[in-house]
């Protein structure tokens, strides 16, 4: 896994070194060239007019650098000083950038300014704490007026107006095409606004140390991690050995939820699973899913009622872990949802579960270390009551519920061992009704095998993950479903495995 950090993770990082002798001056040329190679790598020749936009601080010094650099190559670099340097590094590098730039400007001259073939925004980075002025909303509109015509935009760290934490707008905000980061990604990049603001994310080595890292920081998840977690399947091996996944899911005109989730979980390796639903919608699951048995029990006006809780309590026998909420609707039995919580079998709980789990306090009593919340922002707001503007203290407080949660989201934040840990693949073609049903599927199936709840989320977040990219792949953003992602199961475990 690799470390993402907050601002003052990164701070203190960063001053761990300088605290070693190195001198700021040179880290900052390092980041320079770095920006300055990645400036000419996306521009493909030096031969172009550049605009660097440079604020006070370090980040602003990077810029006055970079402009000298790119300068040097041949490039037509201009510095439009945004906010007169302070720090001690940016005044060096803001009285060497004068002697060898095509042009210094500051704001009162932005108008005037020519359209550039690339704006590079070094105004704030980290550093930002506030909504921005309105000097910086003017710099942020011309950028991307200059970006509608072509014009490439590329951030130094982060984005000016992007909250480094939260991935917050804080105002306004730069819209980069590309964001060269230091040493490590900042948890901006991928939460909130952060993925759409960031562009292509490049992250460059300066020189901090990993021992330098806080020992409690969070961790961007790789296929690696998974392929370590997941378990050698024995060429001698029978269905009883991957576990026997009860799913308790569909109602009158949701089958499909149900469907899709007994198939995912078939995909991702359960040795049996098991369909509890109610009977008008067993013939379309047994067409559906012929790998799966479907257990009839009694409903009222189609969806599971209090009448099948004796069927519920007899077919939780002998199951090796439970996923619950997939197209139940509010309406259904919450004393289903209570037998799951008091079988002490892992269970993972997800979609109208979570509803009912929101409406009925009395049942968030039961959750225990073997349940899974599966929540996204709006069910997370219903289950706390409200929300912070931190996804990832949201994802804490959810967690302090009793159960194992993940918050889900283009990245989705899960917490192990009070760690935040991040699932960043996927794409916008899996905001599509159906593929939290997938989840569900995915993450029922890693607990029959055996994971663990905290493990099953995180390593089902990002199998989804890979396998909507795969889908992506083969059918685009706009035209992929949550059943293409269930048939790439197969090519996301080829690619972590390799």
């Amino acid at each position: 896994m690799k470390a993402v950090l907050t601002a003052f993770e990164m701070r203190e990082s960063e001053k761990k070194l300088f605290d070693s002798g190195v001198p700021s001056i040179s880290v900052m040329e390092r980041a320079a060239i770095h920006l300055t190679e990645t400036l000419v790598q996306k521009l493909g020749d030096t031969e172009k007019t550049c605009i660097f936009a440079c604020g006070a601080g370090g980040n602003g010094g990077d810029g006055y650098a970079a402009a000298r650099l790119f300068s040097k190559k041949g490039g037509r670099a201009i510095v439009l000083t945004v906010y007169p340097p302070r720090n001690e590094d940016a005044i060096r590098n803001f009285e060497l950038a004068k002697k060898t730039v095509f042009a210094v400007s500051d704001m009162s001259h932005l108008s005037s300014l020519p359209t550039p073939n690339a704006w590079v925004d070094c105004v704030f980075g980290t550093g930002l704490s506030r909504e921005v002025d309105e000097n910086a909303k003017s710099l942020i509109n011309r950028m991307e007026e200059d970006r509608k015509k072509g014009a490439m935009v590329l951030s130094c760290d982060l984005p000016t107006g992007l909250n480094s934490d939260t991935g917050e707008v804080m105002g306004a905000c730069v819209r980069a095409d590309t964001t060269v980061t230091f040493e490590w990604m900042k948890r901006g990049h991928l939460l909130g606004e952060g993925p759409d603001a960031s562009g292509d994310i490049v992250v460059c080595d300066i020189g901090v140390k990993n021992e330098y890292l806080p020992c409690n920081c969070a961790l961007l998840i790789e296929k690696e991690d998974i392929r370590r977690m997941l378990p050698i399947r024995k060429k001698t091996a029978h269905k009883n050995d991957f576990g026997h996944l009860l799913i308790i899911a569909g109602s009158f005109g949701m089958a499909g939820a149900a469907a899709m989730c007994a198939k995912s979980a078939m995909r991702t390796g359960a040795g049996l699973v098991t369909i509890l639903c109610v009977r008008s919608i067993v013939p379309i699951l047994q067409t559906l899913v012929p790998e799966a048995m479907c257990v009839p029990i009694d409903e009222d006006n189609g969806v599971i009622s209090d009448c099948g809780y004796e069927k519920a309590l007899s077919v939780l026998d002998g199951k090796s872990a439970v996923a619950i909420g997939p197209g139940l609707t509010r309406n259904a039995s919450k004393r289903i949802l209570e037998a799951v919580l008091k079988s002490n079998l892992p269970a993972v709980i997800d979609a109208d579960a979570l509803n009912i789990l929101s409406d009925n306090p009395y049942l968030k009593k039961l959750l225990n270390q073997n349940h899974a919340l599966t929540p996204h922002p709006g069910e997370a707001k219903r289950l706390l009551g409200k929300l912070s503007k931190d996804p990832c203290e949201n994802a804490f407080m959810l967690n302090d519920l009793g159960a194992h949660a993940i918050l889900k989201g283009a990245t989705t934040v899960c917490v192990k061992d009070r760690r935040i840990l991040f699932a960043a693949s996927g794409n916008s073609g899996m905001a599509k009704g159906g593929s939290g049903d997938v989840l569900t599927g995915v993450i029922g199936a890693l607990m029959a095998m055996g994971q663990s709840a905290s493990d099953a989320l995180w390593m089902g977040s990002e199998i989804h993950k890979i396998a909507g990219d795969f889908a992506m792949k083969k059918y685009g953003e706009y035209s992929m479903l949550p059943t293409d992602t269930i048939e790439c199961i197969k090519d996301a475990y080829d690619y972590i495995l390799a």
